[in-house]
């Protein structure tokens, strides 16, 4: 629990950033706070997070009034999500997360966060955020649609029942990489952009004794749907080569100072769709290039500004139920082992169907 929490939080501070700039030496021209919420119901997380600030108003450094939490910080609101379609209405609990000293200029022993805990979430439902407050103040508020069901499509699942190829060649003399290796997933009503990334499961082994499970994400970007109808597919084609070169530089895997090897596991396909609005508060927020620094301001929320919102996620580790974990088929995991890129990481395969190869190890 306490890993998704600084997870969530992460992401919290981030967005909180946006709207309040990280110079020591700026006056805040705000004529009145402003209340700043930033909700995303994760429909696949048992928990749902959100957080509520206030802009902070005052003379001297604003960096010292960042670092207070009473600045920016409630303590007289009382915050509720309600689910439209059957009125359930739930009054959200608050939490002190820890927050590591390094995550920038805001207070940096703890944030506040509200939280509940739904049975279940509907889709077919729209959900309302109110922030309210014990004056006469208007109330803060914004409703979200959930993201309709979204998938790999079922072909690529069917591919997937041998393995997945990023080589076909014979390994580390006649390397021959899968440069169209295609990943295709169909589309979530009311979701617009999707993240894809790839996570490769290692067991290391060491030689002072003992092992440890890892993992590497291999992130391949965004892409957007050209509506949110959630009509169609999307597809990504990956290229094999550039993922033992992207493993060839990783810096967690040059050091084999206390390795004696390394075991190739299973393969996920992790796909994260964004809501639409959700999608535009991010690609607004994206850093910006060349001369025109000036961006347009996103908010749905009203009486306040901020973002409440919806993603969801598919995770892939196996083609279905009655078949095993998704792994390299042989000629990659020999790349993995042997190829130009890896061959120095100690890589190998304890599957028996490898017995007779040099990579095998039992």
């Amino acid at each position: 629990m306490m890993k998704k929490e600084l997870r969530v939080l992460l992401i919290l501070m981030v967005v909180t950033l946006i709207f309040v700039t990280c110079s020591t030496d700026f006056e805040l021209n705000v004529p009145e706070e402003t209340t700043i919420v930033y909700g995303i119901i994760d429909q696949a997380a048992d928990t749902q997070w959100i957080k509520v600030n206030k802009s902070f108003l005052g003379d001297g450094n604003n960096y010292d009034y960042a670092a207070i939490n009473d600045c920016t910080e409630y303590n007289n609101i009382s915050v509720t999500v309600e689910e439209n379609n059957s009125g359930m209405t739930w009054l959200l609990n608050e939490k002190y997360v820890p927050v590591d000293n390094n995550s920038g200029i805001y207070y940096t022993d703890s944030q506040k966060v509200y939280y509940f805990i739904p049975d279940s979430l509907d889709k077919t439902s729209t959900y309302t955020v109110k922030v309210q407050f014990d004056d006469n103040r208007p109330v803060v508020e914004s409703t979200t649609s959930l993201i309709g069901t979204f998938d790999f499509a079922t072909l690529f699942k069917y591919q997937l029942i041998s393995g997945v190829e990023f080589e076909n060649g014979t390994g580390l003399s006649n390397s021959n990489y899968v440069d169209n290796f295609k990943i295709e997933w169909s589309l979530g009503k009311d979701a617009k952009r999707y993240d894809l990334n790839l996570r490769f499961h290692y067991v290391e082994h060491y030689t002072s004794g003992g092992s440890a499970d890892k993992y590497i994400d291999w992130y391949q970007g965004s892409q957007e749907a050209s509506s949110a109808s959630g009509i169609g597919q999307l597809d990504r084609v990956v290229n094999g080569e550039l993922f033992y070169e992207y493993l060839g530089n990783l810096d967690q895997l040059k050091d084999v100072s206390n390795v004696e090897k390394r075991v190739a596991g299973n393969i996920e396909f992790m796909l994260i769709a964004s809501h639409e609005e959700l999608s535009t508060f991010i690609e607004i927020n994206e850093p910006v290039s060349g001369i025109v620094t000036e961006r347009p301001t996103y908010t749905n929320i009203t009486n306040g500004i901020g973002i409440f919102s919806a993603s969801a996620r598919v995770i892939l580790e196996r083609p279905s139920s009655l078949h095993p974990f998704i792994k390299f088929k042989k000629n990659s995991v020999q790349e993995l082992a042997l190829g130009q890129y890896t061959n120095g990481l100690l890589f190998c395969s304890d599957s028996a169907a490898y017995s007779a190869e040099s990579f095998y190890c039992p």
